[in-house]
This record gives structure tokens, C-alpha cells and sequence, in this order.
């Protein structure tokens, strides 16, 4: 009879221990999808700076309250946030490759074979 008292109460504490597991997952799930509806860091008043992370709302930049912000505007290549990004996708003019390299050594003439007639 212990014996299949014990059996019971491991049963019921492992069947509480996963319920608690999916609740706790469920819960953060949520919560992930909840904060990722935060728009701040594509934002154009978003400074990505610690000390003053919005320009327009401060207080409210990057919590759960920015979410459906009023003064919300895309960002562009020229807020202060994105020069980083930005300079990775512009190269200056200087760095751009002048010749073609699909054109093979052959059609430019550059193999050093000359045919004999």
C-alpha cells in the first residue's frame, strides 16, 4: 500500500512540475512577443545611447509604454542611430571596383598568348 502511495505522489508531483514548465514557457512566450512589438530601435528619435535613449519621450523610450508611440517616424540612413548601419551599406566612391570582374583575363587581353599566323 505505501508503495503505491509513493507511486502516486511522485506521479502527481511530476505531472505538477511539467504543468508548471509549460505555464512558465506559455507566460514568456507571450512576453517575448510583447516586447518585441517595441518600435524604439527603428525609430528616428531613437540615439542609441544609454543616457538618453529618445529625444522626443525619454521616459517612456524602450519600455512596454512605447508600444503605439504618437511621434513614432521611420528611420533613416541620416538619424544618428544608423551611421553604422549605414556606412556598411554606402561605400565611398573610392572604394568601388572600377573594372568588371565577370570579364575574363582573355577579353582584356592580359593572358600573354599572341596566336601565330
Amino acid at each position: 500500500m505505501t508503495v503505491f502511495i509513493c507511486c502516486f505522489c511522485i506521479g502527481t508531483l511530476m505531472v505538477l512540475f511539467l504543468w508548471s514548465i509549460s505555464v512558465a514557457l506559455r507566460e514568456g512566450f507571450y512576453q517575448i512577443r510583447r516586447l518585441h512589438q517595441i518600435p524604439c530601435s527603428d525609430c528616428e528619435f531613437f540615439t542609441n545611447d544609454y543616457r538618453l535613449k529618445c529625444t522626443v519621450r525619454p521616459c517612456v523610450a524602450c519600455t512596454e509604454d512605447a508600444i503605439g508611440c504618437t511621434d513614432f517616424e521611420p528611420k533613416t540612413c541620416f538619424a544618428n542611430s544608423c551611421q553604422q548601419h549605414c556606412s556598411k551599406l554606402h561605400k565611398p566612391y573610392t572604394e568601388i571596383p572600377t573594372t568588371n570582374p565577370s570579364v575574363t583575363p582573355l577579353a582584356r587581353g592580359k593572358s600573354g598568348y599572341s596566336p601565330q599566323l
